[in-house]
């Protein structure tokens, strides 16, 4: 899941409390693109670590009667945190992660009490990757044209050692083209546990130049060059539900959180109701947002600068 979109997944809160500072209790609203957001916002962000073009959340709430905007930076030291910022371009709140809470999530993802019976049938009501065919999805991305087709490869094989369980993966392919080249192959390996937790072992990466491979950025594999097995989408998600997919290095390293549970979303795929909200703080300091629907999977992604839909989705059993 090297791509900026990808599967890259889920973090924290959809139920903002920012201490009493405001009246009312916030819940996630609206993901706006720069552009839509209030200048004296955009100049308060910028200037405390954010970036321009990063995707802003407008909150359901207000505060003195102004709008309330939230939006994901790095700070300096490279930990996470969301600004909290008025309409007026007041900083409201800087919200860190709790060092013990990431601790014990830390210690919830490598806990010897993953069991996996049969891995890789990935059943995950939002990710069924095990009855996965194929599915397009088409945007843009930076300025440029994005086009990935996402296949599964249940003839590839790949085995991984967790505790003293010996985990087979689900193979899954992710062909990047962009601007009607192609710029990318990532083979990326799943496997679920038993409780129905979806994890990412890692991905083979392939970049392109002029129809050659020149590179393998962000290539890693669990076992290999991490001992943390990424979270793709818990087993039964709620709001609040905090992971990471991506924790190899300083530069493959991604925070993610469930913010809503109740999302409509309209693609040249369908409508698709009810879809599960991630929000996702990747190593370079941007946000981006991905959408799953239930019985399909990723339907949209938001990268930071950018919107990439699903335009067709087959499973194995559609003909």
């Amino acid at each position: 899941m090297n791509h900026n979109p990808t599967w890259k997944t889920a973090k924290f809160v959809a139920v903002l409390s920012l201490g009493g500072i405001l009246a009312s209790t916030c819940l996630a609203g609206k993901t706006l693109k720069w552009e839509e957001v209030p200048k004296a916002v955009r100049t308060t962000i910028l200037s405390n670590g954010g970036v321009a073009g990063q995707p802003v959340d407008l909150e359901n709430g207000k505060k003195d009667s102004k709008a309330i905007y939230e939006a994901g930076i790095k700070d300096k030291d490279g930990s996470v945190a969301d600004l909290v910022v008025a309409a007026d371009g007041k900083l409201i709140e800087t919200k860190h992660d709790d060092a013990a809470d990431r601790a014990e999530e830390l210690a919830n993802q490598t806990k010897g009490a993953m069991k996996f019976s049969h891995p890789r049938e990935i059943t995950n009501p939002y990710l069924p990757l095990a009855k996965l065919k194929q599915d397009i999805l088409e945007g843009t991305e930076a300025g440029k044209k994005i086009h990935i087709e996402r296949t599964a490869r249940p003839d590839k094989h790949k085995s991984f050692t967790l505790g003293n369980q010996t985990v087979e993966a689900l193979v899954v392919e992710d062909r990047e083209i962009e601007d009607g080249v192609l710029a990318e192959v990532a083979t990326d390996y799943f496997a679920q546990d038993d409780a129905g937790t979806v994890y990412y072992l890692g991905e083979d990466v392939d970049e392109y130049t002029n129809g050659k491979i020149t590179g393998h950025e962000g290539a890693w594999l669990f076992g290999k060059d991490t001992q943390h097995p990424g979270v793709v989408l818990p087993g039964h998600p709620k709001i609040g539900d905090k992971f990471k997919t991506e924790d190899v290095s300083k530069d493959i390293n991604e925070d993610d959180e469930v913010i809503s549970l109740s999302e409509d979303v309209i693609v040249p795929a369908g409508t698709y109701q009810n879809c599960i909200k991630v929000r996702e703080h990747l190593a370079d300091g941007t946000t981006e947002y991905k959408y799953y629907a239930k019985g399909v999977g990723v339907v949209r992604e938001i990268p930071s600068v950018g919107d990439v839909r699903l335009k067709s989705h087959t499973n194995k059993s559609t003909r």
